[in-house]
């Protein structure tokens, strides 16, 4: 198998071929043109094969995507299943690849929860305390890291519960630098369900009142975890501060605060059938 077949599937251009061959596949394929209605179509097939296989690999827990990445070994892999003429055994492969992806794993999940450990203890000196392990069903069996929280101001009434509707102001940082993702601030504050939300949100929320106000720090295992997330990048802690303004028991109820603070959302109704 050669690299030039890869060239020729993905661009038919002699100049990418030879260009491949010499191992520069980004210049080859840059410097191809797609001349034809079939070359685009074809050029579309493969564009998206790979955009979609960076997206999958931001999404696993594998650290750097951009250091475990060797292009040139996906590309021959791809063209050597497209051609059907393997040189490795597929039982080996798959077994040697399934043991790479445990021990990077291992050590991406090794690295996030010593970095969770030392930011931890910063919290904690600042009066943050551990929750534990979380009870939400979602995360049974869970081991790892726990959220820390700091109570800013008590509130009243009975702890807010999986099935409460609380209405609230927050703010959400990344840990490691501060930087504001997500915030209620100058507009309208938010109505969340804790069985909506990520784990560690809905723990430490369950842990608040009506007129509550607290700061906790999530760990990345009970967040989003190793996938990206628009302005969370994988594997991050998160910081959140939320003032708990409302406290509602059901959905029925949390609908009609927000009807009433918002007439427009109430749909009239249709004309009876006569």
């Amino acid at each position: 198998m050669k690299l030039t077949k890869v060239a020729a599937l993905a661009f038919g251009c002699a100049a990418l071929m030879t260009t491949a061959c010499n191992g520069d596949i980004k210049s080859a394929a840059k410097s191809s043109k797609v001349a034809t209605a079939q070359d685009t179509f074809n050029y579309a097939l493969g564009f998206n094969y790979g955009k979609g296989l960076i997206e999958q690999m931001g999404q696993m827990p594998i650290g750097d995507k951009d250091a475990v990445m060797n292009k040139a070994a996906i590309i021959k892999g791809f063209a050597e299943a497209l051609y059907g003429d393997s040189t490795m055994n597929e039982d080996a492969m798959r077994m040697s690849a399934d043991n790479y992806f445990r021990t990077q794993m291992d050590k991406q999940k090794e690295a996030v929860a010593a970095a969770y450990a030392e930011m931890a203890k910063k919290f904690e000196a600042d009066g943050y305390k551990d929750l534990g392990k979380p009870t939400d069903e979602r995360m049974q069996g869970y081991d790892g890291p726990t959220v820390l929280m700091k109570i800013i101001e008590e509130g009243t009434g009975d702890n807010i519960k999986m099935t409460d509707f609380p209405f609230m102001d927050y703010e959400g940082k990344l840990a490691a630098n501060d930087t504001v993702f997500d915030t209620t601030k100058d507009k309208e504050a938010a109505l969340l369900s804790p069985a909506r939300v990520i784990p560690g949100f809905a723990q430490a929320l369950c842990q608040l009142k009506k007129g509550s106000k607290a700061s906790f720090l999530i760990p990345s295992e009970l967040g989003y975890g190793a996938r990206e997330m628009g302005p969370i990048p994988a594997n991050s802690a998160l910081v959140f501060t939320v003032d708990i303004k409302e406290v509602f028991k059901n959905e029925a109820d949390a609908k009609k605060y927000m009807e009433k603070l918002h007439p427009e959302m109430k749909q009239p109704q249709a004309p009876a059938a006569k």
